[in-house]
């Protein structure tokens, strides 16, 4: 389930399916309506994703990878990708422990992402025979080409400081912390926020029209 809290002007969905957060059709279909009866609140400034308990998430459902249930999940999780850069607000993936396969694509999408130092993130998809289509989409256009295909082609994990480095994660912040995400955009105006996100949004996709 994804667990909703409201802080002032900010919304945190935090996913909750112990022991380590696997996402599944049920899940991540949550997510999408979750922030669909958010969008139109022109209050919200931003929106903040993590996982509960143990880690952000250790991936898709692998039991949903079976071929009579493939289909499903590739269109969930690529109907909730979509959805986060679709939200009007900053959307912000907050990472905390392992952030395995599809978890790494979901936050790919995000605004920005935030780490703690321990977070550890990787594409372990090859490793398992499979290939991860969103991934091989999305990622060479955060990281450039060298680092999307060492860590879609290798399958090995990535260390915070490494994610970093790629340009998958924009700020390392200890856990105990992220509640300078609040600060930060409870003291922004939210309809400027919403504004130039969509602005960024859009610009973005004229570019990838061209």
């Amino acid at each position: 389930m994804i667990n909703v809290e409201r802080r002032e002007r900010v919304i945190h969905l935090m996913i909750d399916a112990p022991p380590v957060n696997v996402l599944d059709g049920a899940i991540l279909g949550e997510l999408v309506e979750r922030l669909g009866e958010f969008a139109a609140d022109d209050s919200v400034a931003a929106v903040v994703l993590s996982g509960e308990g143990r880690c952000f998430s250790a991936g898709a459902s692998v039991a949903e990878h079976k071929e009579d249930q493939a289909d499903g999940m590739v269109t969930g999780l690529a109907e909730a990708c979509l959805a986060l850069p679709g939200f009007p607000a900053p959307v912000i993936a907050a990472v905390h422990g392992p952030c395995f396969g599809g978890a790494m694509e979901l936050i790919s999408f995000c605004d920005f992402v935030v780490a703690e130092p321990d977070a550890v993130f990787g594409q372990p998809e090859i490793k398992l025979a499979f290939f991860p289509p969103v991934a091989l989409h999305q990622l060479p256009r955060l990281t450039g080409y060298q680092n999307a295909a060492y860590a879609i082609l290798s399958g090995e994990n990535l260390s915070a400081d490494r994610a970093h480095t790629m340009g998958l994660v924009q700020k390392i912040l200890p856990k105990d912390q992220w509640g300078e995400l609040d600060d930060l955009f409870n003291g922004l105006s939210a309809p400027v926020l919403r504004i130039t996100k969509q602005a960024l949004a859009k610009r973005l996709t004229e570019g990838c029209a061209e």
